[in-house]
């Protein structure tokens, strides 16, 4: 039921970016990444990890750990607000938008509203409490969808995609006080603020390398293509990135509290996880490639003929997401098992390669030069992840490349079909029909996508029952267990 939710809630939320770019203009997406980004880039030391240390912690977690995380996060954010408004100034010279470093300071009243959140959250996490985890976030996607658009159609710009984040926040902890009331004592009791910073500071490490990976490509794009080529790149990840958005990180979120809860159990642990990997990497996959496949009309109908520089990069980062969702599922189980070490050195694996590339692939091939820079280094590091995941769960290699084998071949061989394919679409597709909210001249792309979309679908779940009979079954079980079981 969690990851339905969350499967929803960020579903709104893309959703709600389609609706955005009809409204928008690519340069005002890149004004507003530039903001986001200062902003993301000094959040990453606002939570400090706090939150998993304290659920690491099991049954162990005390009153005190969450009455001094708190104390904490209050303090911590006071700073990032501060040190947001003194750096929005020069980071807006830096790329000769002066219109970012107000989007920046009004963005940094984020900081003074998260941290309301964290006792609530920390809570339901650890009590596995999936259903009332999602309610606030989806509370509060739905106050930034709503509040975007309005905005928008009024003419705000810019303003519109901040003002609502803003807002979304604020809804957000008021959501999480309501569905799990708290009470805390402001305390720096050191005894329990040196073990919860012990754990966290390799969590800080990897989200702020975690940070670098996601937006050092943005900066690299703004400094030197300027805002409207950093638009087109942006809502290009946005898309790319749904294997992430909408699979890896709702399924690694319910499974970290569950993993935690049995890390000492070798057996259990083993099995759990494998399973969940499997499962994930049989609806990731085809994700991935079938995007890579629809690219040009999914820029086309969904997002109209002012983002077409965008499908390139579209194609490339689809399989950047692919390889994103898999590494950032492993985190889980490092999390999990008190070895968060891991998590940071993988990051930086990643951040050594894209920065290796970035530059020179981004100055020669524009936009497409950055997406490839981004998406090798990922694939490289997947394969460290597989080999450090089965360090821990102590088994062979091999086991993670035999629940790997059977989608990804399902999934090549549904993506080379469907690009073999689209020209026999076109030509029997109508062109002469008018469909509501399709652009005139744009009813054969919808019918294409349409088609491509149904059969692609038939081709996968044929390949993977002909490949693995058990994988293809198990996909509607876990889909069930997913959508409606609830923890026990």
């Amino acid at each position: 039921m969690f990851v339905g939710l969350q499967w929803f809630n960020r579903g709104l939320g893309v959703a709600a970016k389609l609706v955005l770019v009809r409204l928008l203009a690519p340069d005002v997406f890149g004004v507003f990444a530039l903001a986001a980004g200062l902003i993301g880039f000094i959040g990453t030391f606002g939570s400090f990890g706090l939150d998993y240390a304290i659920i690491q912690k099991g049954d162990h977690a005390s009153q005190a750990d969450y009455d001094v995380g708190m104390s904490l996060r209050l303090v911590i954010a006071v700073g990032l607000f501060a040190a947001s408004l003194v750096a929005a100034g020069p980071w807006a010279s830096l790329f000769s938008l002066p219109s970012v470093a107000g989007t920046t300071q009004v963005l940094a009243l984020v900081y003074l509203a998260s941290p309301f959140s964290f006792v609530p959250a920390t809570r339901l996490s650890a009590e596995l409490r999936y259903r009332a985890i999602a309610i606030p976030s989806l509370v509060g996607q739905v106050a930034n969808a709503s509040t975007s658009i309005a905005l928008a159609l009024l003419g705000f710009q810019v303003w519109s995609l901040v003002y609502s984040l803003v807002v979304a926040q604020i809804v957000s902890t008021l959501a999480y006080a309501a569905v799990r009331p708290w009470r805390f004592r402001l305390s720096f009791h050191r005894p329990v603020a040196l073990p919860l910073l012990a754990y966290a500071r390799h969590l800080v490490s990897a989200s702020l390398l975690g940070f670098l990976i996601t937006n050092l490509d943005n900066f690299a794009v703004g400094y030197f293509l300027g805002s409207t080529a950093l638009g087109l790149y942006a809502i290009a990840y946005v898309i790319g990135y749904l294997p992430v958005t909408l699979l890896s990180s709702p399924a690694g979120s319910a499974l970290f509290p569950s993993l935690a809860k049995i890390q000492s159990q070798g057996d259990a642990l083993r099995r759990g996880y494998l399973e969940s990997f499997g499962y994930a990497v049989v609806f990731i996959a085809p994700a991935a490639f079938a995007m890579a496949s629809m690219a040009p009309e999914i820029v086309r109908i969904f997002l109209g003929p002012v983002w077409i520089g965008a499908t390139a990069p579209l194609i490339i980062l689809s399989f950047y997401g692919l390889g994103r969702a898999l590494v950032d599922f492993s985190s889980s189980l490092f999390a999990a098992v008190g070895g968060p070490r891991i998590i940071a050195v993988l990051s930086l694996y990643i951040l050594l390669g894209s920065m290796i590339l970035l530059f020179p692939l981004t100055l020669m091939f524009g936009i497409s030069g950055t997406a490839v820079a981004m998406t090798i280094p990922v694939g490289a590091v997947a394969v460290v992840s597989f080999v450090r995941s089965a360090r821990v769960l102590d088994v062979d290699l091999r086991t993670f490349f035999q629940k790997l084998r059977s989608p990804l071949l399902a999934a090549t061989i549904m993506g080379g079909s469907l690009a073999l394919l689209r020209v026999a679409f076109y030509a029997i597709a109508p062109d002469r029909f008018v469909l509501p909210f399709i652009a005139r001249g744009d009813t054969a792309a919808a019918f294409v996508l349409a088609a491509m979309a149904v059969v692609g679908l038939g081709i996968y779940l044929a390949l993977l029952w002909v490949l693995d009979a058990s994988a293809f079954r198990g996909l509607w079980r876990h889909a069930r267990m997913i959508l409606w079981s609830r923890p026990t």
